[in-house]
């Protein structure tokens, strides 16, 4: 991300344009966020991701309007949804780098990674 040409580092509250009371705390490096970053809307946690070069990459979790219980966690691998993910009103959920599979096909996939 570029600001006046320069690419933004440091932490910077990024405020949404159609909803001004939905904001982010996002830190970024070179000009890629990094880190945790948290979401807001009228002051109550509505989510958090952590991300490296820019990209979601580690747990990703949404956050009901009081900003106490969780509504979904999901693991992230460069932007794409990838392992385990809990869903309200869903359960379980699996996904191999943003594709939904089933519990197996992903205990499958992890195997043949570990080349067992």
């Amino acid at each position: 991300v570029l600001v006046n040409e320069k690419p933004l580092h440091g932490t910077y509250k990024i405020i949404d344009e159609k909803i001004p009371t939905r904001v982010s705390l996002t830190h970024f490096v070179d000009g890629k966020a990094e880190g945790k970053s948290e979401a807001y809307i009228d002051g109550i946690l509505t989510g958090t991701i952590e991300l490296k070069y820019g990209l979601a990459n580690g747990l990703s979790i949404i956050y009901d309007k009081t900003g106490e219980n969780a509504m979904w966690k999901i693991q992230m691998v460069n932007g794409k949804e990838h392992g385990h993910a809990w869903i309200l009103d869903v359960g379980d959920v699996y996904f191999i780098m943003g594709k939904k599979v089933t519990k197996s096909e992903f205990e499958n996939y992890e195997r043949d990674l570990k080349g067992n």
